[in-house]
């Protein structure tokens, strides 16, 4: 396969370099078990990368052979600072509060329903009444995150 060249400033390889710290970092916690030839592939090029970024000087200060991981990383205290770490916390935030409004909306669904009623729903029906239910959540936890949810716990397990 014929090979290609990049030519890169310094401050494109450092950019370059932690976006594929970014994606080793979703890739691992995505398909931390998986055995897929994709992943394997996409994992060698981005450890590539990061081998390519350590011979310029400036950006090899702040890497290290990481032990745990067994390739070329930026050391620790570069990741609690660098752009990509708040990336990544801005995707799982999103993530995390979309997954549980989406998760509530059903789950409602489900115990105002009953399971058979529920699933004699149509889909597109089903889909509409938690999106509704959605958007009432989505505006609940935007202006004031889980402080007026309630839980409430069968009396057994409180």
């Amino acid at each position: 396969m014929p090979k290609v060249t990049l030519e890169l400033t310094e401050k494109e390889m450092r950019h370059l370099a932690e976006v594929c710290a970014m994606s080793l970092t979703v890739l691992g916690q995505a398909m931390p078990e998986t055995r897929d030839a994709r992943a394997d592939a996409w994992h060698r090029l981005l450890v590539d990368v990061l081998k390519a970024a350590r011979t310029v000087p400036s950006i090899a200060r702040d890497m290290e052979l990481n032990p745990d991981c067994g390739y070329w990383f930026f050391k620790r205290p570069y990741v609690d600072e660098a752009f990509y770490s708040d990336v990544v916390d801005e995707y799982r935030e999103s993530v995390f509060w979309e997954e549980l409004v989406t998760r509530m909306a059903s789950q409602s669904l489900l115990e105002n329903l009953g399971a058979e009623a529920y699933d004699s729903l149509p889909a597109e029906e089903r889909a509409g009444r938690v999106s509704s239910m959605e958007k009432a959540l989505w505006n609940e936890v935007s202006h004031h995150g889980l402080d007026r949810l309630l839980f409430m716990l069968p009396p057994e397990e409180s």
